[in-house]
Order: structure tokens, then C-alpha cells, then sequence
């Protein structure tokens, strides 16, 4: 049997969370405020199987998962940005282990 064969006979198998199936929901409730351990119960009372449905494989999920929710609040307003770019001499930066230094007078 070449590969050829063997790509056309069988399927791959893809190994699926089952938060992959519920991420609308989560991204809704974690959207809403709701805690990471409120997801899980609600999750536990939609799902069949409750392998896997524990707040540390959710937390795990949502670090590593590209579909993270991210609030609105967060993003930085480009025209806003410009005004914290340091422009060349423009003012000296702050000391903020000045009052840490003793005073050599």
C-alpha cells in the first residue's frame, strides 16, 4: 500500500476540545463577567460527557486557544498612541528611583 492509498482509505483523526464546540457560549459568559468556574457549571449541564469540564482545562483552553475573547475596552485608539511616542529631546525621562538616591550636596 502506498501513501496515496492509505490518504484516500482512511480519515485523518483530529483530536477536538470539547470547548471547541461550546465557544460561542464561553466567549459570551467570560464576555459577561461571569467566572471561569460559572462556564464550567453551565457547560456541565448542556454536555453529555463530562470528561475534560474542569476550570483548569478551560483556563489551559482560553491561553492557548487563537479564538480568545477580547474586550473591546482594550483596544488602543491609533490617533491616541501617537501621543505617548516620545519625540527625539522632547523631555527627559523620569527618575523613579529619585527619591531612593541620597542627596550629594
Amino acid at each position: 500500500m502506498n501513501i496515496n492509498d492509505f490518504i484516500s482509505n482512511n480519515k485523518p483523526r483530529s483530536k477536538k476540545s470539547i470547548f471547541d464546540e461550546h465557544l460561542e457560549d464561553i466567549n459570551k459568559l467570560l464576555d459577561l463577567d461571569y467566572s471561569q468556574k460559572q462556564v464550567i457549571e453551565y457547560l456541565k449541564s448542556k454536555c453529555k460527557s463530562k470528561a475534560g469540564l474542569s476550570e483548569q482545562n478551560l483556563s489551559s483552553y482560553l491561553k492557548k486557544s487563537k479564538n480568545k475573547i477580547t474586550k473591546k475596552d482594550k483596544n488602543i485608539n491609533i490617533d491616541k498612541s501617537q501621543d505617548l511616542i516620545k519625540k527625539d529631546g522632547e523631555k527627559k525621562p523620569i527618575d523613579f528611583f529619585a527619591n531612593l538616591k541620597g542627596n550629594k550636596n
